[in-house]
């Protein structure tokens, strides 16, 4: 006996010994359940994919002192040689440094696989700005 189509209509409105399965009914059931399959998986992929912020913004509690606000970094990249790590400062004042490296140190971690920064320094602050640093792959 040939493969019946109609076994996968799901959407019977009354007991199944009294219905009969339908071709229409049993398409719409296998769009329904590819359609839930997609949401699913996209969804999922959505959820495994991983996004990578470069961007550090500082915020100070303060916001009427005025002065310099001090920043202390400890940051952990378990897959990153430290070779690659970087550390770029610009405040809202003009002061813009490319490849900080004062007070700051590279540790390896993972047999030389990874690296973890540590960093100290002062940024200036305006009243109504954000400082803006930046650690990343250099």
């Amino acid at each position: 006996m040939p493969f019946d189509f109609r076994r996968f209509d799901i959407y019977r409105k009354v007991p199944k010994d009294l219905t009969q399965p339908t071709y229409t009914g049993a398409i719409i059931s296998i769009c329904c359940c590819l359609f839930i399959l997609f949401l699913f998986l996209s969804e999922l992929t959505g959820f495994i994919t991983t996004e990578v912020v470069n961007e550090l913004y500082v915020d100070d509690p303060d916001k009427d002192s005025g002065g310099k606000i001090d920043v202390s970094l400890n940051i952990s990249l378990p897959n990153l040689h430290c070779e690659l790590v970087g550390l770029d400062i610009q405040d809202e004042m003009g002061r813009h440094e490319v490849g900080h490296i004062d007070n700051s140190m590279k540790i390896p971690l993972n047999n030389g696989a990874g690296c973890r920064f540590e960093g100290q320094f002062s940024i200036n602050k305006e009243v109504d700005q954000q400082p803006d640093v930046r650690v990343g792959v250099f």
